[in-house]
């Protein structure tokens, strides 16, 4: 009984010592963007809702709430991309409390809308375009998949360099980066232990922890 005890307080001592020795990331998605696209159209009205997403303004929301439902933050630094809905998020959640860094390496991935004689509605416009973008077609003078991904591995790098140092890192970007930011990491021996990154304002947290 002597033995059990004193290896439940082993234990217990040296928990506090594990968890500060984890890494942690976590990836917040932008606030939603307002852009009316309901409705059914031809594909150059697609284009114009397109160019039109990266420009327009984020819906209101209570960054408390959103805060709640992740890690407490223990950096001074925040991550955003270089586009308006991430910047303007990053401002919403976190104000003047933390030192913001816009770079445009997190932007989201570039896509064209395809130009085809057909009548869809926007989601639908956006789900072909970025399917045919994955299997290789892109416009000229686009990023391709494959150099995403290459941007994608330069990120992780850098994301898991800052953890080094700093324990945890905070980015709030954009959906399609996220997953493939999470995967990416994933790859390199980060665990998910939340994956709600592809939702408004939802996070993808991942854990590494030290030897």
């Amino acid at each position: 009984m002597k033995t059990v005890v004193c290896s439940l307080l082993i234990l217990v001592a040296l928990w506090p010592v594990h968890q500060i020795n984890a890494q942690e990331v976590v990836l917040i998605r932008h606030a939603e963007v307002k852009l009316e696209h309901n409705g059914w159209m031809g594909a150059k009205k697609a284009a114009r809702l397109r160019n039109s997403y990266d420009t327009a303004p984020i819906s209101q929301f209570n960054p408390d709430t959103v805060l709640q439902k992740v890690p407490d933050r223990l950096t001074d630094t925040i991550y955003v991309s270089n586009l308006s809905r991430s910047v303007a998020t990053g401002l919403k959640l976190y104000g003047d409390s933390a030192i913001l860094v816009s770079l445009k390496e997190l932007n989201e991935f570039e896509m064209h809308m395809v130009w085809l004689p057909l009548v869809l509605p926007y989601k639908g416009w956006t789900s072909l375009s970025r399917a045919l973008w994955l299997m290789g077609l892109e416009k000229p003078g686009t990023e391709s998949f494959q150099e995403a991904k290459e941007r994608v591995n330069k990120v992780c790098s850098f994301i898991e360099k800052k953890a080094e140092h700093n324990n945890q890192v905070v980015l709030v970007t954009h959906g399609f980066i996220n997953r493939n930011i999470a995967k990416e990491l994933e790859q390199r021996g980060w665990v998910v232990i939340k994956n709600k990154g592809k939702e408004n304002l939802g996070a993808t947290v991942l854990k590494k922890y030290n030897n």
